[in-house]
């Protein structure tokens, strides 16, 4: 069993055309675990989501660079392929994976990761549309809802945002306070 952590961060990366419920539900799955989240805006702090809802984001991910992290976390939608072009997200990654900490991304974002260069022979999951496919065919790609090899978690898409939401708090802030809140919520899957 993981031990318990304290004081982890995560960096979550949000551009214009994110999948809602993939940013949200993890997030406050995080928050309620007492991990510090900062929403990091590509390119603007005012971020529309995919289907309308609009965030202002903690800051913009240009600025994040200069912090210390314990993870990143990329949401999925169309958001995914501005994203897998941003060399500041890239550079994030590969740093963030270079140093054994928490590199995760749900739905079509596994691309991005896959653009990092941190997936090559990797078990992920991913959003199972033929374009996001052919950008992981480095991985291994299971048909799983969420998958977590090492420091990589992955997940598939929309619907797996809450079981990769308590996969990222397992990881950041433990097992027994993950499995404490997910009984405190009501989950029973």
């Amino acid at each position: 069993m993981r031990t318990e952590k304290k004081n982890q961060t995560i960096l979550v990366v949000a551009a214009r055309g994110f999948e809602e419920i993939e940013l949200t539900a993890p997030v406050d799955i995080l928050r309620r675990l007492g991990v510090r989240v900062c929403v990091a805006g590509v390119g603007t702090r005012e971020v529309e989501g995919a289907h309308g809802l609009r965030l202002t984001a903690d800051c913009f991910v240009d600025d994040a660079k200069e912090e210390q992290w314990d993870g990143i976390f990329i949401p999925g939608g169309p958001a995914a392929w501005d994203i897998k072009q941003h060399a500041t997200v890239l550079q994030l990654i590969q740093s963030l994976h270079a140093e054994g900490k928490l590199v995760a991304a749900i739905c079509a974002a596994p691309m991005v990761l896959a653009a990092a260069g941190v997936v090559d022979g990797r078990r992920i999951t991913c959003y199972p549309a033929p374009d996001v496919l052919k950008a992981v065919e480095s991985a291994q790609v299971e048909g799983k809802q969420t998958v977590t090899d090492g420091n990589l978690i992955t997940g598939r898409g929309p619907a797996a945002a809450l079981d990769f939401g308590y996969a990222l708090g397992e990881y950041l802030a433990g097992e027994e306070r993950t499995a404490l809140l997910k009984r405190e919520m009501c989950y029973s899957h």
